[in-house]
């Protein structure tokens, strides 16, 4: 990273954020719609789950190798990747004819979007010194969340109103504004070797470079079972509220919306309690709070009470997000961030696989509340096993695998 970027370190930051803000809105905006949409196929719930898991399925595979490339080339040109095909993937959800063919390209967008989180993340970690970084990281996710409030709630009040292909053209606006940020405001930030390793050996080397502790083992199974719980129960979710709650569009938007406003005021102003209290406290009331929704989905029907379970959930989101990626880049050496970012992009995706898969096997045995109620569960044992099984080094511990690899270096 040059000098000059190191100066410029917060408003690439920024930019950084405001690029996730512009091209969630339009992913989160097109969200519920998909509902709509099978429907308007003749499908259901199995072929909305079936649509998540090709996505979900395609971005596991592709993340760690995507995440590799970032090492070797740099975060710009996988940010700039991930983003056209975003644009792509948005048209191709307007103009689909069947669901098989929204299915269809919802899997080829999961393998080359997949990149672009780790990407960002990555950069985030180049530029934050670690007593910041998840502060930082805290503001970028908060850049992400703006989509929550404004993407939901938008994309239903312009179905409600105009049908299917608003919504759908508003969102390929966001994502070319986004791809239109990151071309001229987001420079590298990371600067490879100057003679990169052969593909095969370098994902070799890149597994060997997985940091050799429990720790971070924990940290991947949170991230798995995070991603699951929500993913088990989105499909049965969107039918449930607009067949027995017998909601609008726009009501599923608004609670969604609220969930993002918590989510986003929680990346704002608590992102960066980590940095301050330390990783484990803050992981493990993160947890907590976010299995809030799924406890009040099964306790209540009323729509205030959601919001208000929604509302905790965001904020249990805005705090256990920023701990766990800054742990992990906290115990990650630098020229392996991207592809263990990428590693755990896989296992959320896995997570978002299974959950879908699950459900759809789950779905003609038990009702929506059992279907809550496991999620709550799980992300409650989660909860438990952060408060006494994870161990945070303190600051000037220093791993043994950085020990090797400077001295493989």
């Amino acid at each position: 990273m040059s000098t000059q970027t190191t100066r410029q370190s917060p408003s690439i930051l920024v930019a950084l954020a405001l690029c996730m803000a512009l091209q969630m809105t339009g992913f989160v905006m097109i969200l519920p719609l998909f509902a709509r949409r099978f429907e308007s196929f003749g499908a259901g719930v199995e072929a909305l789950g079936v649509s998540a898991m090709a996505y979900a399925l395609t971005s596991t595979f592709a993340a760690p190798f995507i995440g590799m490339l970032a090492d070797r080339f740099g975060r710009r040109p996988i940010i700039l990747l991930s983003l056209s095909a975003y644009v792509l993937a948005f048209s191709g959800y307007l103009f689909a004819a069947s669901a098989w063919l929204l299915i269809m390209l919802r899997g080829l967008a999961g393998v080359f979007t997949a990149g672009l989180v780790p990407a960002i993340t990555s950069s985030v970690g180049d530029l934050a010194s670690e007593n910041r970084r998840a502060q930082w990281i805290g503001i970028v996710n908060g850049g992400a969340s703006a989509g929550w409030i404004i993407g939901p709630l938008f994309g239903g009040l312009l179905y409600d109103r105009f049908g299917y292909a608003v919504p759908f053209a508003t969102a390929i606006a966001m994502a070319v504004g986004a791809l239109l940020l990151a071309v001229f405001l987001i420079p590298e930030t990371y600067t490879p070797a100057a003679h990169p390793s052969h593909p095969h050996s370098a994902w070799t080397h890149g597994l060997q470079a997985l940091p050799a502790q429990p720790t971070f083992f924990l940290l991947l199974l949170i991230t798995f079972g995070v991603m699951f719980a929500w993913a088990f129960i989105e499909p049965q979710f969107m039918f449930y509220v607009y067949d027995n709650l017998s909601w609008t569009s726009a009501q599923l938007g608004l609670v969604m919306s609220t969930y993002g406003v918590a989510f986003m005021f929680g990346e704002f102003a608590l992102g960066q309690l980590s940095d301050r209290l330390g990783r484990k406290p803050v992981l493990v009331l993160g947890l907590a709070l976010f299995s809030a929704q799924f406890v009040g989905l099964v306790i209540f029907r009323d729509v205030a009470w959601i919001v208000v379970s929604f509302i905790l959930a965001g904020l249990g989101n805005a705090l256990y997000d920023p701990a766990l990626s800054a742990h992990i880049l906290d115990i990650t050496p630098p020229e392996h961030k991207a592809r263990i970012m990428g590693i755990k992009s896989t296992v959320g995706s896995l997570g978002n696989l299974l959950g879908p898969a699950l459900v759809v096997l789950f779905t003609p045995f038990v009702g929506p509340q059992v279907v809550f109620l496991i999620s709550a569960g799980l992300v409650s044992m989660l909860t438990l096993a952060s408060a006494f099984a994870l161990r945070v080094p303190r600051r000037n511990e220093v791993p043994s695998h950085f020990s090797n690899a400077a001295v493989s270096r």
